[in-house]
This record gives structure tokens, sequence and C-alpha cells, in this order.
């Protein structure tokens, strides 16, 4: 039954970055209206289905704590990774977004006492490598490449992707851990409110700042929101179910398996939905990454 729900939630996670390809936003306040958009749309819906199912809403003291904090480490985990891509290369930062399941995986073997197989070193190595074949194939090559790997603000920023991220996975972990596998729905209604909450700030600062004199005009909220819909849409629907069904698995799965899978498993779906789907052209050094990631799955199971 946990096999199906790894794949599900992978399902899920896949779905979602593949609608963020479907964004039609260009400025960084769009980006983060489109973000206020589906994380306030998965929390009014994840309330709706509390209705018929009340354990969904189940918040203990320790849970809202938790599902706040998630929050805001997720929501700053793309203000950081759009702040990253915005002053340096995108396929290295897509990187240090990929690598930061790192952190839950290590949470899992120091704070909570999970067995520590010899097989998962070589499996890290192999999904790392992956991470790299898949991720930074651009930008190889690319002009300007050496300065901005550089550039001391794009280090920074990318940094802080990587600690949000991964930080946001040893929350849900620890949420799981200390209430005995329960309100993980109360955590994820918490957390995605508190996400909603935050994109909102961003983009009511962003837009002051295009208000003063000089400035590019801020767009409708409407229209863009209305341009928008169907990402939203699924958006809402493909993070609220994959980040409820990986709460709710960390309390059941040893996180140094279950986070190295999943994170490992979304970027060979997506890379493999793009060659499918999208008609995208695959480069030897993709093809490397494939066959990296399909050994680490391979390893890690063992």
């Amino acid at each position: 039954m946990n096999t199906l729900l790894i794949l599900l939630t992978i399902s899920f996670f896949v779905l979602q970055t593949l609608s963020l390809k479907m964004i039609k936003a260009d400025a960084y306040g769009e980006k983060l209206l489109v973000n206020c958009g589906f994380t306030l749309s998965a929390a009014v819906f994840l309330l709706l289905l509390s209705l018929p199912v009340p354990t969904l809403r189940e918040i203990g003291a320790f849970t809202a704590l938790c599902g706040i904090l998630f929050g805001i480490l997720f929501s700053m985990t793309i203000l950081f990774y759009l702040s990253a891509i915005g002053c340096g290369p995108l396929s290295y930062t897509s990187f240090y977004l990929s690598a930061s399941m790192l952190l839950p995986t290590l949470a899992g073997i120091l704070c909570f006492q999970e067995p520590l197989k010899l097989t998962l070193p070589a499996a890290l190595l192999f999904f790392l490598a992956a991470f790299w074949f898949l991720n930074c194939t651009e930008a190889s090559g690319s002009p300007g490449h050496d300065t901005a790997v550089r550039n001391r603000k794009w280090i920074l920023f990318c940094l802080l992707t990587f600690l949000c991220n991964g930080l946001s996975g040893v929350v849900q972990k620890t949420q799981q851990y200390l209430t005995g596998g329960t309100q993980a729905g109360g955590m994820m209604l918490v957390g995605f409110f508190a996400a909603s909450v935050c994109y909102l700030a961003a983009f009511l600062l962003d837009r002051r700042k295009r208000s003063l004199p000089n400035s590019n005009p801020a767009p409708s909220c409407l229209f863009l929101l209305k341009q928008n819909r169907l990402p939203i849409l699924l958006l809402a629907c493909a993070s609220l179910g994959g980040n409820l069904l990986l709460t709710s698995l960390s309390g059941k799965i040893p996180g140094s398996y279950l986070f190295p899978i999943v994170q490992g498993s979304i970027i060979l779906g997506v890379t493999l939905c793009s060659v499918l789907f999208f008609r995208e052209k695959l480069s030897l050094r993709g093809k490397l990454g494939i066959i990296c990631g399909i050994c680490a799955i391979v390893i890690i199971n063992f």
C-alpha cells in the first residue's frame, strides 16, 4: 500500500512541476500573485474537504506551529528560488533545489534514529549525479556562466533555497514523528494558509515598489489570476495532494528512504514527460542523468 502511495505522491509532484510551465507570468510580482492564488486555493479546498472528513482539520498546538513553519519555509523556498534564477543560471539553481533532499535524509538518520543502510550513500551519489546531469545540461558553455557562478548574491540565494526546501521536509517528518503520524491534514491546512499570507505580503511589497515613479506599471490582479486559472487549479490540487501524502508517509516510512526516492523520481518523471509529451530532445547528459537516476532507485531499494 505504501508503494502505491509513494507512486501517487511522485505523480502529484510531477504534475506540480509540469503545471509551473503553464503559468503566464513574467515579472517577479506576477509569479508571487499566482503562487498566492494556488496556495490559498489549496487551503480553501482542503477546508471544504474537511467538512465531510473532520479528521482533516484536527489541529493541535504543536501541529499549528509546524504548519506555520512549513508554510513560511514553503513560500520562502520559492521566493529565494525566483531571486536566484533572477541573477544566475536556472539549471544550476535547480540543482540546489533538488539536492535539498539531503537535509531530511540526514535528519532521519541523526535525529530520528533511522538505520543507515550501506546502500544509501551510493544511492545518494547516483541521485546527485542524476540531478547534476539533468539540471545542469543547459548551463554548460553558456555565455557569462563563470561570472554568474561567482556571483555571491546568486550563491546566497541558492543556499537559502537549499536550506528552506530541505528544512520543510524536516518539519513534515518532525510533526509526524511527535504526533504519532496524525494531523497531517491539519498541518497542511495551516501551512497553505500561512504560505498564501507570505506570498501576498511579498506581492504587496513588490507592487508598492512598482508604483514608484519611473517603474513599470503593475498588472491587473484579476486579469492575471483569470489568465492563470487552469495552472492555479492544477497547482493547488497537485501541491496539496503531494504534500499531504508526503507528510503522512513521513510518519510511516524512514525519511532516509522516502525523500531521496520521491525527489529522485520527480526529476526523472518530469524529464520523461518532457520528452514524451512536450517533444523535448534529450541530450547525452540527459540520458546519463536518467541512467544515474534509475541506478539510484534500484540501489536504494536493496
